[in-house]
């Protein structure tokens, strides 16, 4: 290498170094022309490299757009299912439950197809689809909130063409999601063989690059180091030469140095003078684009707005007027204060009444007061007036200062005019209601009369076929055949039934037809006395009564007593098969089932609620709805007799006294009934003995 005294020495003695100079000139055009090629190579393979990644990048942001949409489409076909399977459920069922997962996927649907519609923005035919998919959507979504309010509000299931119309919508909607899948399915192909194809492009360019690179520079490498050894061997002819010169170079060498150095620093300061300045430039550019936004922003927020919005400083000059307030007011021009009833013609609610000037709103918020008013809004360019509701506060700056007032109102006529609807409708639905009611009370007497009379009506022939059938099974019975005898007694069986039937109709009759007579009646004494008549049931069988305190109630006793009988009768009943013997092996003595049977009271949600329970063979909740129906049984009348009358009973007892009624109940595991008796107040009656009875 050469070094600048070298150089310099061949510029002052040229005939000396004249021989070198072809060496040294073809050195540097083979070192610079290499040079520019390994540029000019580099170049190319960067740019490749940097359209390739580019390329691959754009690739799978695209891919992943594709999965994006996919996982928004599966999220808005489960909220779909969720308002179908929610609002069918609870509208079938009454079940609060399914109107979770109804509310979730209804909260859902919107946002999911918002976000579809700007993830497939660059798509028309999945545009189009969503433009299907939003009525087919909002579709589902209102028949199904039609079942659930319908549910709601009258209790009413859903007709069969609501249910076959709902699935027509469920299904119309999942087949448009289906072909936005279908597509979204084939652009995801497409664009990952792209993908595939671009990886391997950049794989044979890079390789081929390579070869190339190193193709280039072991040519390169023979080149220049045959040319070194050329002028290696010319430059230690000149090194004698350059000898004499090394001190004259080095003082020079050492001043220009100085002067370097000394240009550098002042280069440097003024570079980081002008960086600073750039610096503050930016920030100061920054600023006022950031400034820009947001007036621009803020000057969009203001013109959306559907509620009008206006502000005023200390001395009632506006300084902000959006475009609603305009549309509201209808005047544009902006008077004083003292004026402002007069010009926007301000009234108040009466209509008539010309509001306050010292009570509008705004005037009150430069006071430093806060008020929400309703006024009335007249004038020549609004003839027909419009309610607004006027929300109005203090303007305060940041450091405290109160500098004017802001007030924001909206248009509120529509509103009063459907409160004022709403009123119409909820008085003429309290007039119809009124009036369903009292034929609902004529029906019902007209039904109990009727019932009635049929029981009483039917004695008479039950009568005289049991007596028949009696008197031929005493006069002829040796000499009729078994078949006969079989008849006979299925006769006196079914007359038996039926009579036992026709009292228990007569009963519930009795029940809706008797007047209450309401007074403090000890239940204690009440329910002995049902246990002492219910006594010869319970003979032969270990059955413990377990009763606890319970309170003086204003009741009709002779009612209150016959819903005890009804209940603890049940409970003995149920308990039956548990209450004999049961079957032991050879060498084990018999064992009895012990009963129990509870009646207890405690304290909910401030009134008093009572429990009959026992230990019996229970029931399935899910049949607890068929417990307070006519006629209704959960166990075969071969097992238990019964008629299905007792409990119904029991429900309209506890209705009359305006409480209700309700069981608890497990197979094989006991059953409980709960009734509440809502008239009159009832006492705690503190007496001693919390179990009455014992095992008989």
């Amino acid at each position: 290498m050469m070094s600048r005294s070298d150089y310099r020495w061949d510029q002052r003695r040229p005939a000396a170094s004249g021989p070198e100079l072809p060496t040294d000139v073809l050195l540097r055009r083979k070192v610079v022309g290499g040079f520019v090629a390994a540029v000019a190579l580099t170049v190319f393979l960067g740019f490749l490299s940097c359209y390739d990644a580019w390329r691959a990048e754009q690739d799978a942001d695209w891919v992943t757009h594709t999965h994006v949409v996919l996982k928004t489409l599966d999220a808005t076909a489960a909220d779909l299912v969720d308002v179908d399977t929610g609002g069918r459920g609870f509208a079938l069922s009454g079940f609060e439950p399914f109107l979770e997962s109804y509310e979730s996927g209804r909260r859902g649907l919107g946002p999911n197809l918002d976000r579809l519609r700007h993830l497939t923005a660059d798509n028309l035919s999945q545009q189009q689809r969503l433009d299907a998919l939003g009525p087919q959507v909002e579709a589902k979504a209102e028949a199904s909130d039609g079942m659930v309010s319908a549910r709601r509000q009258t209790g009413l299931l859903p007709t069969v063409n609501q249910l076959v119309q709902g699935a027509q919508l469920t299904h119309a909607a999942h087949g448009t999601i289906q072909a936005m899948e279908d597509e979204e399915e084939r652009l995801l192909d497409t664009r990952v063989q792209r993908t595939h194809a671009a990886r391997r492009w950049t794989i044979s360019v890079m390789t081929l690059g390579s070869l190339l690179a190193m193709s280039f520079l072991v040519v390169a490498g023979f080149a220049i180091n045959r040319q070194i050894s050329i002028s290696v061997r010319a430059r230690a002819q000149v090194v004698a030469l350059n000898t004499d010169l090394e001190g004259r170079e080095e003082k020079r060498t050492a001043a220009l140095q100085s002067e370097i150095t000394e240009r550098k620093q002042a280069k440097e300061r003024l570079a980081e003078q002008a960086a600073e300045l750039a610096r503050q430039a930016d920030e100061l550019s920054h600023s006022r684009l950031e400034l820009e936004n947001q007036t621009l922003m803020f000057q969009s927020v203001l013109d959306s707005m559907a509620e009008g919005l206006v502000a005023a400083d200390e001395q009632g000059k506006f300084i902000l007027w959006n475009p609603a307030a305009e549309r509201i007011l209808v005047v544009a021009a902006k008077p004083p204060p003292e004026k402002w009833t007069e010009h926007y013609g301000l009234y108040t609610t009466d209509t008539v009444t010309p509001f306050p000037a010292d009570q509008i709103p705004l005037v009150r918020a430069i006071r430093k007061e806060t008020s929400v008013t309703e006024m009335f809004v007249r004038n020549p360019k609004r003839a027909a007036g419009t309610f607004i509701e006027v929300s109005a506060g203090p303007l305060v700056r940041k450091d405290g200062v109160v500098c004017g007032g802001v007030a924001a109102f909206r248009d509120i006529t529509q509103r009063r005019a459907d409160e004022r609807e709403i009123q119409k409708l909820n008085d003429e639905l309290e007039i119809r209601v009124a009036e369903r009611t009292a034929e609902l009370e004529v029906a019902n007497h007209e039904l109990e009369a009727f019932s009635y009379s049929v029981s009483h009506d039917l004695r008479a022939p039950l009568r005289h076929i049991s007596g028949f059938s009696r008197m031929l099974a005493e006069e002829f019975g040796p000499t009729l055949d078994p078949n006969a005898q079989r008849y006979l007694d299925r006769i006196q069986s079914g007359t038996q039934k039926m009579g036992l039937l026709v009292d228990e109709l007569l009963n519930l009759a009795r029940v809706g037809r008797h007047a209450l007579h309401c007074q403090p009646t000890r239940l204690n004494r009440i329910v002995a006395e049902v246990i002492a008549m219910l006594q010869p049931d319970s003979e032969g069988r270990q059955v413990e009564w377990i009763l606890d305190d319970l309170p003086i109630v204003d009741c009709d006793p002779v009612l209150v007593k016959q819903i005890f009988q009804n209940l603890l009768a049940n409970a003995l009943k149920f308990t039956g098969p548990r209450g004999g013997p049961r079957k032991a092996g050879p060498g084990t003595p018999p064992t009895a089932v012990h009963t129990v049977i509870e009646v207890s009271h405690k304290q909910e949600n401030g009134e008093t609620v009572f429990m009959v329970r026992d230990n019996g063979i229970g029931f399935n909740m899910k049949y607890v709805d068929k417990l307070f129906g006519v006629f209704q049984r959960l166990h075969s009348a071969e097992d238990f007799e019964g008629t299905g009358i007792g409990l119904v009973t029991v429900q309209r007892i506890v209705h009359r006294h305006g409480g209700r009624v309700w069981a608890e109940g497990a197979p094989d595991k006991g059953a409980a009934f709960y009734f509440t008796l809502g008239m009159g107040k009832q006492t705690e009656l503190k007496s001693t003995g919390a179990t009455a009875g014992g095992q008989s």
